[in-house]
Order: structure tokens, then sequence, then C-alpha cells
């Protein structure tokens, strides 16, 4: 089955959401594809149906940069899916299978998704938020301008260029560029550093504004490395997520306990026996209560 992952990585660039055909009829024609002589229509509410496979987080901008890929994309699933149902697939018992597999555990998360969404209040949440900031240690962040290599020597070349130009970094670059258009480098906004590549967050530990630092900064790229040329352009304490800023991380946190409240909830209404591999009786383990609290205390 085709996946959305390159659809994804591009609704991440361009901003993506259904906003903009919110007025749109869903019974809208955007693509017909002729399979065997009959026309396959993709209309506007299939598309908003394969937006919701997007993640959340990229259903919230404008939707018009996004529209002609998602069509094709649903051309081109129209088509495979007619492809597969004439191979015969769509009668191959493994195939029947994971599909009914497929729907089982769509239905599992939507019921989950709804007893777990009861429970995820603000109120809630913003017990998880209180305590997550209690333990949320405090990091500094850092702006700088970076210069990227794969040769080393060519890295300690552009420091020295840096340094004859009285360490303004972006006269350096811009001369840099001018002889070797594969240079890349620029201004690097605040980036918190325990977020940095590890070298990287290590070169600029502690370092405040205006610091050049003199050696270039290996990282590994798998079996090959690039060297950073960098210089701290400020530094300043990070500030702690509000609890709107924090809110759909939380909610993603706190998800396996709240579902695991909600399946014991509801396993106490259905009696449950269980069997060995050898399809004898298994006793279900019981807590002993009133031990508990004594052990508790032993050592």
């Amino acid at each position: 089955m085709l996946k959305f992952s390159r659809l994804a990585l591009m609704a991440l660039s361009l901003g993506v959401s259904m906003q903009a055909m919110a007025e749109t009829k869903d019974s809208t024609v955007v693509a017909k594809v002729d399979i065997d002589g009959k026309k396959k229509e993709i209309t506007v509410g299939e598309l908003k149906r394969r937006m919701k496979a997007l993640p959340p987080q990229l259903q919230g901008e404008s939707m018009d940069k996004i529209f002609d890929p998602l069509v094709q994309s649903s051309v081109d699933m129209a088509i495979v899916t007619h492809l597969a149902k004439k191979a015969g697939l769509d009668k191959d018992a493994e195939v029947k299978a994971r599909i009914a597999d497929c729907e089982e555990a769509m239905l599992q998360k939507a019921w989950l998704d709804k007893e777990i969404g009861n429970l995820q209040t603000d109120a809630e949440l913003k017990k998880a938020y209180d305590e997550l900031i209690k333990v949320m240690p405090d990091m500094d962040e850092v702006s700088f301008y970076q210069a990227i290599f794969r040769d080393k020597k060519k890295a300690e070349e552009f420091i020295k260029l840096v340094k004859a130009k009285s360490g303004d970094f972006d006269v350096a670059l811009k001369e840099g560029q001018g002889k070797d258009a594969e240079l890349k480098g620029g201004k690097a906004d605040y980036v918190k550093v325990p977020e940095l590549p590890p070298a990287l967050g290590a070169a600029l530990e502690g370092k405040k504004g205006g610091v050049l630092v003199d050696k270039p900064v290996e990282e590994k790229l798998g079996k090959e490395s690039v060297f950073f040329v960098v210089k701290t352009i400020d530094r300043r304490a990070a500030k702690k997520p509000t609890f709107d800023e924090a809110k759909s991380d939380l909610k993603g946190l706190t998800m396996p306990k709240y579902a695991q409240e909600v399946i014991e909830k509801a396993r106490k209404d259905f009696k449950i026996e269980k069997f060995d591999m050898e399809g004898k009786p298994v006793a279900e383990a019981k807590t002993d209560a009133a031990a508990a609290p004594a052990a508790a205390h032993v050592g």
C-alpha cells in the first residue's frame, strides 16, 4: 500500500491544512481517471480524508500549495488500487487478513482516541504541565554564524579569512562563496544547545556572543565528515514553553497513561479466561492488597 511519506515531507515545508477547502463542497470533482472505460472521480471530500492522514501540526495552515501534489497522489493511488484488484490481490487470503487487521486497528484507535480525549481535559493536562516544568532543566540557547565544509583544510583557511576580515563572518562568507559555489553557511537563529549536533553543541557550550571557535568542528555523517566553522552571535537562557505551547506534546506524553486507564476500566466489564500454550487454564495473578503495604517497608 502506498504511503504519504513523500507528501508529508512536502507538506511539512509548505505548511499544509484544509482551511482553504473548508467552504468547498465535498462532492466537487478535482480529477477524473479513465479506468477500463469508467471514470473514477477524485473529490474534495476524498482529499480532506487523505489530509487527515498527515501529522496534526500540518493541518493548520494554507492548503493552496499542497493541492496539486495531493490531487496527483490521489490519482496515483486510484491507479494502483485498480491494478492491485486487477491482479486479484483483493481476493488473496493474506491480503484480506491484513485488511481486516487494518480495519480492526482503525476501530480500536478511533475508540481509544475518543475515550482518551475525554480524559485529557485542560485541567488534567495542566497538572502534567506543572510536573513537567518542575523537572525541565534550565538550558541556554545560542544564535551563531556557520560555514560548512567537507574539507578540513578549507575550513581552517576560512577561519584565517574571518580573522583577516576583523572577525566579520558575513564578509568572509560572501568572499568565500564567491570563490567556492559549494560553500554553504549563514546565520542560525536561536537553538537550544542540547539540541545541536554533539560536537557542535560541545564547541558552543559556554561561549558568549561574538566568539569565533578557532578550530573546525567535525561532525560525523555516517562514514563521512563535515566541518563547521562557527562564531557565536548571542547567548541567552532558553524560555520554557507555555502551557498552550506544550499542550500538543503533553497530549502525546500523557496518552500511554490514559490509554492504560481506559483499557483497565473497559476490561472490568468482561469475563476473561486465559490458557497456556497447551490449552490449559491459567489462573489470573492477583495482587495481595493486604500484603502490599507491608512489602513496601521491607529493607
